[in-house]
């Protein structure tokens, strides 16, 4: 791909997580980044123990990548999903939607 930019970071970061979460637009990975695993499992037990039968997941960082936005054709973008002018799928004659 052109315009995009790989980098591999000095420090391989860790970062702590719970699993499942489901992550939204404009929602970042977690903030906290420990230098070392033994530093990341340590939360991660504090986290599990804080959340029982929650599994907490430790992340390393090995790469990243970016994309300079003014490098972006604005027509090559394709359009936000669920956003306004979404086609939406037929509906089953037994479906709960539109009473009418």
């Amino acid at each position: 791909m052109t315009g995009v930019r790989l980098t591999v970071p000095n420090s391989f970061t860790f970062m702590v997580a719970r699993k499942g979460r489901t992550v939204r637009p404009g929602v970042t990975l977690p903030r906290a980044r420990y230098q070392t695993l033994d530093e990341a499992a340590t939360e991660a037990e504090a986290q599990a123990q804080a959340n029982p039968g929650q599994v907490m997941i430790v992340f390393q960082e090995v790469l990243r990548a970016k994309v300079d936005p003014a490098t972006i054709d604005p027509a090559a973008v394709p359009p936000a999903v669920g956003g306004a002018g979404r086609l939406l799928s037929p509906r089953s004659p037994g479906s709960k939607g539109d009473q009418s």
